[in-house]
């Protein structure tokens, strides 16, 4: 390659606002070895210049290289949901990538996808309302510390708040709490990601529909965001530090106002046995005193001494625990991270009613053996 020829590759890789293809590196990294072998006269052909932009490419593609963000079907993938990955590649996903900086944090809102049938793991109440929404949302720190692994002791002190609100609708009515929601959540090379799922919200395009994030909060709050009763519009509050608030590009041609009012009329008709945010909170609570008891070593209950079995797997790699007539079937990514030992607290499964329910527990060793387990619980929740 002539130098001319050189040069021209290296100020069009530069002069590019997108990020470098593969195979331009591979060019670029291949080339430089060649001429690093050439004499030395011909070296000296690149100016300083030229020098300093080949610096600056390498300083360039090194830090890509260490902010590496995930995409939606990556962090799919990564939580073992790979029916959900390939929703997020197809036709119908949108994606956002959008950032917002408030407080101590950075929230970007990467993609989502609406429809049946998407995810491997299916919720309760999917017979009910077969159409969900998925959202793909990450979360890092502003200082550049990492966020807390899941294994870190200090995991889950810092609490979030991630759901779709309705503009017209109050927010503490209708969120992701009442909607049937539920989220997954995962810390990759210190940034958080979690894919929240809840009831499909395309039946509000033509209304429109935010996603709300707040920190240092599992509920809604009033104090992170504003609603004005007479538009029906949300906002942020300037003075919550930690909060974001995101337009969702919603196609309205999918909006059906008929279905969205009979699914509203049956979602605001709360009574007290049905639902509470006041008891959906303190269960919430008592959840998340049970993982961090767990993290931290501590003892929840006791333990069934004969439901202690190794797990076996299936042809696709899942693990399965069987005991007593209970089958629990799981992908181990989606218990432990990579490298991740002693029992898990990502999916913690608990059973039972009446004030006496019983935990399940995954264990998994230095050699990787993963084990199963029931805990009689030594407190219950009261419903």
């Amino acid at each position: 390659m002539k130098d001319t020829d050189w040069e021209q590759l290296l100020r069009q890789s530069l002069s590019s606002t997108a990020e470098p293809e593969e195979s331009l590196n591979q060019s670029i990294i291949s080339e430089l070895k060649e001429r690093n072998q050439i004499k030395h006269k011909y070296r000296k052909t690149l100016s300083a210049g030229l020098l300093a932009a080949v610096l600056l490419l390498v300083l360039s593609l090194s830090a890509y290289a260490a902010v590496h963000i995930y995409s939606p079907k990556q962090v799919a993938e990564n939580l073992g949901d790979q029916l959900l990955a390939d929703a997020f590649e197809s036709k119908g996903a949108i994606q956002v990538n959008q950032s917002v900086d408030s407080g101590n944090y950075r929230f970007t809102l990467h993609g989502l996808v609406s429809g049946a049938g998407l995810s491997s793991f299916k919720h309760s109440n999917e017979d009910i309302y077969p159409e969900r929404t998925y959202a793909v949302v990450s979360i890092t720190r502003q200082d550049g510390n990492p966020m807390p692994k899941t294994s870190d002791s200090e995991y889950g002190e810092d609490s979030f708040f991630i759901s779709p609100l309705i503009k017209g609708q109050k927010p503490w009515q209708v969120n992701i709490a009442s909607m049937n929601g539920a989220y997954s959540e995962t810390v990759i090379d210190g940034i958080m990601y979690r894919i929240i799922e809840c009831d499909q919200v395309e039946l509000f395009a033509d209304r429109g529909v935010y996603l709300a994030i707040s920190s240092g909060t599992k509920f809604y709050s009033n104090e992170a965001f504003r609603y004005d009763e007479i538009s029906g519009e949300i906002q942020v509050r300037e003075e919550y530090p930690g909060s974001a608030l995101f337009d969702l590009p919603l196609d309205t041609a999918k909006a059906d106002h008929a279905k969205a009012e009979a699914y509203l009329k049956e979602l605001l008709n709360i009574s007290p046995s049905k639902t509470s945010s006041n008891k959906d909170e303190e269960w919430m609570n008592w959840i998340q005193d049970l993982k961090a008891k767990i993290s931290n070593g501590e003892k929840i209950g006791s333990e069934i001494p004969e439901s202690v079995k190794e797990v076996s797997y299936d042809k696709s790699g899942n693990i399965i625990y069987t005991y007593n007539g209970k089958r629990v079937t799981e992908p181990p990514e989606q218990l432990f991270a990579e490298g991740e030992t002693g029992f898990s607290v990502r999916r913690l499964s608990i059973s039972g009613g009446d004030d006496t329910y019983t935990a399940t527990l995954f264990h998994k060793d230095e050699n990787g053996l993963i084990t199963g387990r029931l805990i009689q619980l030594e407190k219950g929740f009261h419903r």
